[in-house]
């Protein structure tokens, strides 16, 4: 009851800032990012600064006419409010942590130091908040809101990717649905491929302008076969495959991204539609660029001790409601507070305005030092709040069960354990396999050893009796953001050791010169 009241007390204060007087700071950063900054008269450090990041767009870079849904809730509390354009479109990340710092050090050089900062986020908005959260450029960070978040940050390619070529593998063939690409340049619109085209592509194979009944048995089949092979709503079809035909192509082709290199891969997924499996294009990811796009950004879970409030929707057929889950799984529980809602059509974002501001009004009082919220606590928050100032309903169900995104979302490479290859770490996400050449010249692959636990494995050469390697995959994400892997050689013959993250597709490789018995803990693995 008392966390309850708590809520409520600080929502009884929240009048929209019409007419509020303030300070307005615009500028451009080093790197092209446009911000605006509102400033209330008599701000203080210790009234805060709240950052809004915003979502996916491939729109032109412009000033900043976006800072937010609770602005003016915001600036009426005290806070200075900042948003950034990015200095990039699309997937943003590769910049977005540099443009916010320098938002901030034109604030800090303008109007002050705050004593605390808040973050909130939408859709890309949210991986962009959690990046600076975990990149750790900004002081004094000390709460965070993302809603309806990236918060798997690559996967959420995967899974675009999958759209792309399922969509390709059922609708090739059909007159009209055609991806038109520039000749000889894969993945690249042709000019003149837009959105409109797109839309006529798609309803050439699904007939998805037309209503259900207007369509013909073959686009009904193949439309029924798409959405059971990518799980989405059908209202989000043409939403999808415009991130994954435009989105894709601007992430490979910006010369400030990718520079042109396929960073995803579908090589060893299985979609489980044996027509599918044995006839779907197939793709391996270019390693670097791969690499480069986990840098930015897959999620560590290293928060320190900002508290974490998220909202998402359970039928968001963009940004998927498993990424709630994948995200929990990284960060401390202590720090992380999810609410779902729960709607009646498919949405991207659509919460209702007592909804984002019971999430807001939590994460005040949890920073404040109250306990930390629960779902339910924020459905509570949320009907205390709801009025005809700050419309409901209120939809957040505790009881909600965040699905896993595995399940969405396919693995790209499963480890299968045999008599030469170690599969450690959690659900055996590390792949681990030896090529070795004694002083002779003759050359073989380690065979799996007895020794083995969910962690740890060995390896030997020549005599099962004669462990020639022991092996280790740690999650040390907790403690400096990486996945950790250690090896102890028991041998002088010359060894490469082959260990690939599943998950993200990336490869380390260590080596054991002849003569020579290396060990290595490697805690920047991956």
């Amino acid at each position: 009851m008392i966390r309850r009241w708590s809520i409520l007390f600080l929502a009884l204060f929240l009048v929209p800032a019409l007419g509020l007087a303030q300070t307005e700071l615009t500028g451009t950063t080093s790197g092209g990012a446009h911000y605006k900054i509102l400033v209330p008269d008599g701000w203080t450090p210790a009234d805060g600064l709240a950052i809004w990041n915003h979502g996916f767009s491939l729109s032109p870079i412009g000033p900043v006419t976006d800072l937010g849904p609770l602005v003016e809730v915001q600036l009426q509390q005290g806070y200075a409010v900042a948003a950034s354009s990015y200095s990039l479109t699309g997937w943003a990340v590769f910049e977005t942590a540099t443009d916010n710092r320098e938002m901030v050090e034109a604030f800090e050089a303008e109007i002050g130091i705050p004593d605390q900062i808040l973050i909130t986020g939408a859709s890309l908005g949210g991986i962009v908040t959690v990046q600076d959260i975990e990149r750790g450029l900004l002081d004094n960070v000390v709460g965070a809101m993302p809603i309806c978040g990236a918060l798997a940050g690559t996967r959420t390619w995967d899974g675009g990717f999958d759209v792309r070529m399922l969509y390709e593998n059922i609708c090739g063939d059909v007159p009209g649905a055609e991806l038109v690409e520039v000749p000889g340049v894969r993945f690249l619109p042709a000019p003149g491929f837009g959105e409109e085209a797109l839309a006529v592509a798609a309803n050439e194979c699904f007939g998805i302008l037309l209503p259900a009944e207007a369509r013909s048995i073959e686009q009904t089949a193949r439309l029924n076969q798409f959405l059971g092979a990518t799980g989405l709503p059908e209202n989000f079809v043409l939403t999808d495959l415009g991130f994954a035909v435009f989105g894709l192509a601007d992430l490979i082709f910006d010369p400030r991204k990718l520079g042109g290199a396929l960073p995803l891969g579908n090589a060893d997924v299985r979609y489980g539609i044996p027509v599918i499996d044995t006839s779907i294009e197939r793709f391996s990811p270019d390693p670097e660029a791969r690499e480069r796009l986990v840098e930015y950004y897959t999620p560590t879970g290293k928060v320190g001790d900002v508290k974490i409030v998220s909202l998402h929707t359970d039928k968001d057929g963009l940004v998927i409601v498993e990424n709630e889950s994948e995200y929990a799984s990284l960060v401390p529980a202590e720090n992380f507070t999810v609410g779902i809602v729960v709607e009646d059509v498919p949405s991207h974002c659509d919460f209702t305005p007592a909804e984002v501001l019971a999430a807001w009004e939590s994460l005040r009082a949890w920073v404040a030092g109250f306990p930390q919220p629960s779902a339910q606590d924020l459905q509570q928050a949320c009907l205390a709040i709801e009025s005809e100032m700050f419309p409901g309903p209120c939809r957040i169900d505790p009881d909600f069960v965040i699905p896993d995104l595995d399940d969405r979302v396919r693995l790209r490479d499963v480890c299968v354990p045999d008599a030469h290859t170690l599969c450690l770490g959690e659900n055996g996400r590390f792949r681990a396999r030896v090529d070795w050449q004694d002083f002779g010249g003759n050359t073989g692959v380690g065979n799996t050893g007895a020794l083995q636990t969910g962690d740890t494995g060995s390896f030997w050469f020549f005599d099962d009796a004669n462990i020639e390697l022991i092996v280790k995959a740690l999650d040390g994400r907790q403690e400096n953001g990486n996945l950790w892997i250690f090896f102890g050689s028991l041998t002088n013959v010359s060894f490469e050791m082959t260990v690939t993250d599943t998950q993200n597709t990336l490869t380390k490789v260590y080596t054991n010169p002849a003569r020579s018995f290396a060990s290595v803990g490697d805690t920047d693995a991956f």
